[in-house]
């Protein structure tokens, strides 16, 4: 499994440096990911960017060491489960205002015993290993 750079990072005590992706662009995406980024965030909440564009881009920035995150546009367990199974390795979710919301962002992150995201073996299985 592809270790998650950010993750090192924060568990070291280090700042993780993120850049941001709001236009749909593999050529934008791709060119960012050489800029020396830790992790790099495509925006599908408030930017141009939909599962069919979020996926090439992951694609592009796995190429490198760069870690792949998503800020998704809604707390809803379908889309959070899609992107996850599309490789990203990380969530930013908006619109989580108490406890009850955000365990039920964390649990559709996480497959059971620990939560209800459903097995879905695409290239977030390919790329990263389960």
């Amino acid at each position: 499994m592809r270790k998650n750079k950010a993750k090192e990072i924060i568990k070291n005590g280090n700042a993780v440096i993120n850049g941001w992706l709001q236009i749909p662009s593999t050529v934008s995406a791709e060119t960012m990911a050489q800029q020396g980024w830790d992790t790099l965030t495509i925006d599908m909440q408030h930017g141009l960017v939909d599962y069919s564009n979020a996926l090439p881009m992951m694609q592009v920035i796995s190429a490198t060491e760069i870690v792949p995150l998503a800020r998704v546009n809604w707390n809803e367990p379908g889309q959070i489960m899609k992107i996850l199974d599309a490789g990203c390795y990380g969530i930013i979710c908006p619109m989580v205002s108490n406890r009850k919301e955000a365990e039920r962002f964390v649990q559709a992150c996480r497959y059971p015993p620990d939560g209800y995201r459903s097995f879905g073996p695409i290239r977030g299985l390919i790329y990263g290993g389960f």
